[in-house]
């Protein structure tokens, strides 16, 4: 097929064609590959670099035609050799540029964001084994092919001496194209289980950080393949455990502050005992319970609980706290108290569907009186020792923050015995339930201060603590919880 061409003549061709591509090579990839987002480089390396393959066989099979008289139908199987190693010489500098991506994005932490076109491994594995095997089958037919014409061309007589050395060459050439094509494609393997370790350890590498506490590193997100979904679902994560550990730091901070907004510990009165406790089914809630000391001999006590829990009802706890701090600097009496802070919180609350109930007790010490307002809020117990009775503070009155002219009712009973013991408590108390879904009711609370009436106000609420956990169970608490114990002497 060569017979008749120069050696020198066709290496010089042959270097000529490269020497052009190698030019035209860099100025596509500083151009063309190098210009592109990094997520589309190594596609961008395939295509430039096979183009130019293709490119350098088409321009050798012309050259060969017009300057070495080659005919073209010679020249086709250079393409084709062209076509075959091009594959692979193209998916080889496509993975070094994807492995080249993979490190810049690691040592430089960019995060690239994944394109709406997919591209999955299985796919790209079953193309490569696909045109492995065509381009195996075409080389190996083209062979065959050329050495049985050769066959076909020579004499009769001397084919039966030339069929055993044909044979042999053959096997030879197609033994050679094979062990050539199988180095190139354990070259392709190598590579690309390069690739797909650094991508493991990117992944795990970060993963590991994570699962440390470091949530200052995202995964690069190098490919569009499984991988690169992958990255994108474990940086979404990252962002999220950033978020929620942000709002826990928040949330611990808002925690601290409501905390302090209540009291630590309540007016010394020498014939009055009291304790008092919240607890918050989230880190902050809307249940509030202060003490107010008029004087030496009387003292005002209120628990409040805002609709919801969590941040929006804390938000209003604050508020009212604050309208209730406000209101007692003008004390004069429970129902005034009461009325005016309705008045601020139904005007900051207008349209907004947000209440909060209220309880306030007035106690007298000089009068031996109790008065109270009753607003929306559960009933406060009140537990006569001698007789045994437990009588409920009831009254009329609409939670606050609804109606600004709602009207406040109070009420009042005089005279106490020694031992008594006044409870005031949200409805998160009643209201809790266990594993079989039964609420503890306003009975168990009523029978557990029973059983400890004749205690101290502190052991009351230890008492009722420990029965409201024994009941939930494992079940966490639904609601906020608030217990105020008041013990007469």
């Amino acid at each position: 097929m060569l017979e008749g061409v120069p050696p020198g003549m066709l290496g010089v061709l042959t270097g000529l064609v490269f020497i052009i591509v190698f030019i035209v090579r860099f100025l596509i990839v500083k151009k063309v590959v190098l210009k592109s987002p990094l997520i589309d480089q190594a596609k961008k390396q395939f295509f430039s670099e096979y183009g130019l393959v293709l490119s350098a066989g088409v321009l050798m099979v012309f050259l060969d035609h017009f300057i070495l008289s080659i005919p073209f139908v010679n020249g086709v199987v250079f393409f084709i050799g062209f076509i075959a190693f091009g594959f692979f010489i193209a998916i080889d500098m496509s993975l070094q540029k994807e492995r080249s991506v993979i490190k810049n994005a690691m040592e430089n932490s960019d995060v690239i964001k994944v394109p709406q076109q997919f591209y999955p491994l299985t796919r790209k594995f079953f193309i490569v084994a696909l045109v492995t095997n065509l381009l195996v089958m075409i080389i190996i037919m083209l062979i065959i092919g050329r050495d049985l014409a050769w066959l076909g061309a020579m004499d009769p007589a001397q084919m039966n001496i030339m069929l055993g050395m044909t044979t042999k060459t053959i096997f030879k050439e197609i033994s050679f194209v094979i062990f050539i094509l199988l180095i190139l494609v354990i070259n392709i393997l190598y590579s690309y289980s390069r690739n797909l370790k650094l991508l493991f350890q990117t992944e795990t590498g970060i993963l590991e950080s994570v699962s440390n506490g470091d949530l200052s590193k995202l995964v690069p997100v190098a490919t569009s393949d499984e991988f690169g979904v992958i990255a994108t679902h474990t940086n979404k994560m990252i962002h999220g455990l950033r978020d929620r550990i942000r709002m826990l730091t928040r949330l611990n901070v808002a925690k601290v502050v409501q905390e302090n907004l209540l009291p630590n510990n309540a007016p010394d009165f020498q014939n009055l005992e009291i304790s008092g406790i919240s607890l918050y089914c989230e880190e902050v809630g809307g249940d509030y319970f202060d003490y107010f000391k008029f004087s030496e001999n009387k003292i005002g006590i209120a628990l409040t609980d805002s609709s919801g829990h969590g941040v929006g009802a804390g938000l209003d706890m604050t508020t009212i706290r604050a309208y209730l701090r406000y209101g007692v600097e003008d004390y004069k009496g429970p129902a005034q108290l009461i009325a005016s802070v309705n008045r601020h919180l139904a005007r900051d609350s207008y349209e907004t569907g947000r209440f909060t109930t209220v309880f306030f007790v007035e106690i007298d010490q000089g009068k031996r009186g109790i008065k109270w307002v009753r607003a929306g809020h559960e009933p406060a117990l009140f537990f006569t020792p001698g007789s045994k009775k437990v009588q409920r503070l009831l009254g009329n009155g609409m939670a606050l923050g609804v109606d600004a002219d709602a009207k406040i009712d109070e009420y009042e009973i005089c005279g106490w015995e020694k031992g008594s013991v006044l409870a005031i408590v949200s409805d998160g108390l009643k209201e809790s339930r266990n594993s079989q879904g039964e609420m503890y009711t306003e009975k168990r609370i009523t029978s557990t201060i029973a059983e400890n009436v004749a205690q101290s106000a502190k052991t009351i609420e230890k008492k009722l603590l420990e029965d409201i956990n024994a009941f939930r169970g494992d079940v966490p608490i639904a609601d906020d919880i608030t217990i105020v114990i008041v013990k007469f002497f």
